[in-house]
């Protein structure tokens, strides 16, 4: 998950600086697209393995936040479009990468226990 919102963001600065570059638009996008297709299953993965016996209702409602985060999304980005532009775009994603990138390190130890899995289940 580090990983993925390290890149994330690093992708994020390089559209901010070169986002008149087709090359860095295609190459970014899609470096974007597979550091955030496995977020999902990456999250779903460590909020199980945490929550132990609460999984279900864990992920149930990560699914919920999943659902809000998308609409805020898109009203957020509708404002920005407004506002600054498509330019905009890259900045504010960076910001709120940091952001996240951040919290999952302060909270690293306590939402990524590391379980020995039994390869027999």
């Amino acid at each position: 998950v580090l990983a993925s919102l390290a890149i994330f963001s690093i992708v994020s600065l390089f559209l901010g600086l070169f986002s008149y570059t087709p090359a860095i638009l295609i190459v970014g996008s899609a470096v974007w697209g597979v550091t955030f297709g496995g977020a999902a299953t990456l999250l779903n993965t460590a909020l199980a393995d945490a929550a132990e016996d609460g999984a279900d209702v864990a992920i149930s409602m990560t699914v919920v936040s999943w659902n809000a985060a998308i609409a805020l999304g898109g009203i957020t980005g509708g404002i920005i479009l407004q506002g600054p532009g498509v330019n905009g775009l890259p900045w504010v994603i960076l910001i709120l990468a940091l952001v996240s990138f951040l919290i999952v390190k302060i909270n690293s130890e306590y939402a990524f226990p590391h379980p020995i899995r039994d390869e027999a289940e």
